[in-house]
């Protein structure tokens, strides 16, 4: 039945507190098994230290692990941990805090695949892709609600397939953006020039999105450019021109008229 199990699922096994058994032990426990009156028997190799350190103990073996005092300061060692990374995302811009939030992510992708290290965990490559599967999936939702304090359903990698949008999501529930202001501008930039990324870019599709890049910018400018109004004196050709209230279409019509195209 386990034979065909990497060294990454024995050491998945091992982590959980339930390492393999040997070719010997495992017969070993049969001939015992064999041997017994007892109706039945469980042969199984416990790691209880290793149970004690997951502090939710599975309820079938609570009457082995009584720890509701452990229970309680591994609860209060999840939320410091916690404390502390939602601490180290204090103060940095949304580019900053993304790119700790995804140190992290890959850092516990490494330690729950087995991998050596974080570095070559590409974080546009699926999950299922990089090699996880339903086990290993629960198992990466634990360490990241132990590492954030975050509830997170066990659904998550379903949910966000990629290690950047999962990135995102828990960035976003962490350090959650203005919903205005020059910061929330900003975030939107920088969501948006993620997305030019990996992009195969038609002709028709560069015009589309070049033009309205540049009726943004025109509407930034000229902002700017009312903002610094100061009276009377300042004049403009467009200064009758309603860039807050005026249509894409009619911003077009505009630049078309200061370039001389039309």
């Amino acid at each position: 039945m386990t034979g065909t199990l990497t060294e990454a699922d024995l050491q998945r096994m091992t982590r959980s507190g339930m390492p393999p058994l040997t070719r010997e032990e495992g017969l070993a426990l049969f001939d015992a098994a064999l041997g017994s009156t007892e109706p039945m028997a469980l042969p199984v190799r416990l790691d209880l230290t290793a149970l004690r350190q997951q502090g939710d103990v599975p309820p079938l073996l609570r009457s082995l692990i009584r720890t509701p005092g452990r229970r309680a300061a591994a609860a209060t060692a999840v939320g410091d941990a916690a404390a502390a990374f939602a601490q180290r995302l204090a103060g940095l811009t949304a580019a900053e805090g993304c790119e700790v939030v995804l140190d992290a992510v890959r850092g516990q992708v490494a330690a729950v695949l087995g991998h050596a290290g974080a570095t070559d965990i590409d974080q546009d490559r699926a999950f299922l892709d990089l090699g996880f599967d339903s086990l290993t999936a629960v198992e990466l939702r634990n360490r990241l609600s132990a590492l954030t304090g975050i509830r997170l359903p066990a659904t998550l990698l379903f949910d966000y397939p990629t290690p950047t949008e999962l990135v995102d999501h828990l960035h976003a529930r962490l350090a959650p953006e203005p919903s205005s202001g020059p910061e929330a501008i900003l975030g939107e930039l920088e969501r948006l020039e993620k997305t030019f990324g990996g992009l195969d870019v038609t002709e028709e599709m560069h015009e589309q999105i070049a033009g309205r890049l540049e009726v943004l910018r025109a509407k930034w400018t000229a902002l700017r450019a009312t903002a610094a109004s100061a009276g009377p004196d300042a004049s403009s050709s467009d200064e009758d021109f309603d860039f807050a209230s005026a249509s894409d279409e009619e911003v077009f019509d505009l630049l078309d008229n200061e370039l001389g195209l039309s």
